[in-house]
């Protein structure tokens, strides 16, 4: 490892902020009920585009609640 590829791991933040750190965007999901009787959903991006294998969702703690405590 060279040492300014060295120097940036270390100077890195331990739990980086997804916007200012990574430069991920924030994108709109849809919501589907996928199972009857049951609280089961899943999420996916609303353009088919963002369906891709090598993309991923970031969902920060604060934001992730029990759907069946928001009715």
């Amino acid at each position: 490892m060279s040492k300014q590829l060295r120097e940036a791991w270390e100077s890195a933040p331990t739990d980086p902020d997804p916007l200012t750190d990574l430069e991920y965007e924030y994108e709109p999901l849809t919501h589907i009920h996928v199972e009857e009787g049951n609280e089961s959903y899943i999420f996916l991006p609303e353009e088919d585009q963002h369906l891709a294998d090598a993309e991923f969702m970031v969902a920060d703690p604060d934001i992730v609640s029990r759907l069946d405590e928001e009715r």
